[in-house]
Parts: C-alpha cells; structure tokens; sequence
C-alpha cells in the first residue's frame, strides 16, 4: 500500500480548502499535517479517518503565522511516507526526500502576486513562491481560471486540473420556493462585493411599481464590511450573519435565485451549491463564476454593475426554471468527481471501500 500524507499550511475558519484537504486525506487514506489551526485539533480528527498533526497550534492569520508555518514544513521530515499531497503556499517550503513524490494542489498564486502592490514584501514573496514551486514535479491547479493563472505567474501549465469537491447530495432540489427572494451566501468581504449587492437591491426597492413589493435578499455570511453592509442595506435587504450548515441549505433551497458576485473566483463553491438545489445563479459574467454558469440554462450573467445585477436578478425572478437541469451540471462537481480526479493524478494505491458518496 501506498503511505500518503496530506499537508495544509492552515486555517482560521475552515472553508473550501479545508474541503479539499479533509476530502483528500479521506480518499487517499492519508494523514493530515496543519500548519495552523483556528479550530481544535478534535476538529480535524473528526472529518479525517486517519491521524492529524498540528504544527505550530492556534494562530492567527497573519505574515507572523505564514513564516512560522513555511519554517514548520521546511524543518519537517516525512521519510516514512511514499507520495506528499500539499495545500497552500506555506506547504510548498517542504523538502521531500529522494524516493518521495510531492503533489502540490494549487487554489490561486499567493494573493501578493494578484494583487501586486508594488512594495519589496510582496515582490519577495512571489519570487520566492515562484522558486518553491517550480521544485515541485507535479501541480494540480482547482479550476481552469487558476491554470491560467499559473501560466501567468509561473510559466507553466498545471499536470491536472481537479475541481474542489462540492457534497452536492446534501441539497434537494423539491422544495417549496419563497416568490421573490433572493439568497447570497459568502463573506461580508470586498472581494466578495457584498455592496453591489446591497446597491442593486436598493434600486429594485426604489425602482418597484406601486403595491408591488420589491425582491428580498439574504445575506447569509460575516466579515469586515459587515458594519457598513447593514448600514447601507435598504428594507428589503437582511443581514443575517453566519448561520449553520442546516440553515443555510435551507435558505439555498427555498431561495428563488441565488446571487454570487465574487470577483475572479478561483472555484466558486457556492454557485455549485445553489446549482445543487436546483437554484438558478445571478453571477458576475467573469472567470470562474462564468466558467461554472450556463447563461439562461442554469443562470444568468451580468456585469458587476448595479443596474446590471439588478435586471438579471429581475430576469430570473421572472421565469419558470429546469431545477432538474440546474442540477444536473452541478453533479459534474460532485464527490466523485473530485474522488476520480485526486486519486488519478496522486496516484496512490488505497483501499478505497469505505470512501460514500
């Protein structure tokens, strides 16, 4: 058998690329290495079937923690295992041995490199990133928006690209809809442009004919522009906060639309889950959102302007939608797929009989 070890250089509050490491470590039959955890250790133990080790302990996000996690995995040995399957920047600084295979998963360059200001910080972490990873023999690159990404900023193409893995099965799609309202799940972030949303919607509320009410919106995450969310949000916005698991694909299911204006998403998680539920997707017409979206089979595209949203969101509103097709390209994100994928390119020979749907 093939010994695997997944690494992932951390997390503060676990999201997407917690998926994929946690899902990783599942089907390869793995052990998980965690630069940093915002989360206790019992955390991990209880996604992953194997054991997890936490490098540094609780840290916060922060330049501090990044070189304290690169030092963690340039100072740890892993002789015992045959293949290393890593995550993030601070992962890249491991030094395998010579008989062992590193497998880099790529969720986007370092974010000093998109968005690049200019100062000698950030130009010495991307050259460095650069040196790091063209050590590493073979990258899996998230989405085809992040391929194209490496090619930019590394001079490479990736070996694969493997989509995250989306538990598209935990959605149904047969329930009851609410007319007119609207759900947006994600963080209360710039990059996510919560504010367009709130704008937009303050046009459908102040551009609505006489006794008719105007679309609602659920903002359903947290985050820094929280404070100036609620401040701007017109009446027929809500601001709810995070919620669970089990009420936020409530909300995804009963929603009429759903609405993903992220920026440039690497891998949009959540339009796939609105596409899970059978919910049609407002989304920004950019890469990946428009990689992910089938204008008018699965959704609708815009421009990341407030009239814009505001029509589309008008447009989906006003139509009858194949839930069942919606979903069906949402299947193409699944579990399984993501499974086929990790376990072809990693190459591992694993007993693969207790990994479910």
């Amino acid at each position: 058998m093939t010994r695997v070890a997944v690494l992932h250089d951390g997390t503060v509050n676990p999201g997407g690329a917690v998926d994929v490491v946690t899902r990783a470590a599942t089907v390869l039959d793995a052990d998980l290495y965690v630069g940093y955890s915002g989360v206790e250790r019992d955390w991990w133990l209880d996604r992953v079937p194997d054991d997890v080790r936490v490098l540094t302990g609780r840290e916060t996000q922060s330049t501090v923690t990044d070189a304290r996690v690169a030092l963690a995995f340039l100072r740890l040995s892993l002789d015992e295992y045959d293949v290393v399957l890593s995550s993030g920047p601070g992962t890249k600084f491991y030094q395998p041995s010579d008989d062992q295979r590193v497998v880099h998963y790529l969720h986007h360059p370092p974010l000093a490199a998109l968005w690049f200001d200019g100062s000698p910080l950030d130009y010495l972490v991307t050259v460095v990133d650069r040196i790091e990873t063209w050590t590493i023999p073979t990258v899996i690159a998230n989405s085809e928006l992040t391929a194209d990404r490496m090619e930019t900023h590394y001079n490479r193409r990736p070996d694969a690209v493997v989509n995250p893995p989306v538990d598209v099965a935990r959605f149904r799609t047969d329930r009851e809809r609410r007319a007119d309202e609207v759900v947006m799940v994600g963080r209360l972030e710039e990059r996510k442009r919560p504010l367009l949303a709130v704008e937009a919607f303050r046009r459908l509320h102040d551009r609505r004919d006489d006794g008719q009410d105007p679309p609602r919106l659920r903002l359903l995450g947290d985050g820094p522009l929280r404070e100036q969310v609620e401040g701007e949000a017109p009446p027929n916005v809500t601001v709810e906060g995070y919620v669970d698991d089990g009420a936020l694909v409530d909300a995804v299911e009963r929603a009429s639309t759903g609405l993903f204006l992220a920026r440039r998403e690497d891998f949009g998680v959540t339009p796939v889950e609105y596409m899970a539920a059978g919910t049609p997707v407002v989304g920004v017409d950019e890469p990946n959102t428009n990689d992910q979206v089938t204008a008018e089979e699965t959704g609708v595209l815009v421009a990341p302007e407030p009239d814009a949203v505001a029509d589309g969101v008008r447009r989906a509103l006003g139509r009858d939608w194949d839930r069942d097709r919606i979903r069906e390209d949402a299947t193409a994100y699944g579990l399984a797929a993501f499974d086929e994928g990790i376990r072809e390119v990693v190459g591992a020979d694993v007993d693969t009989d207790t990994v479910g749907e």
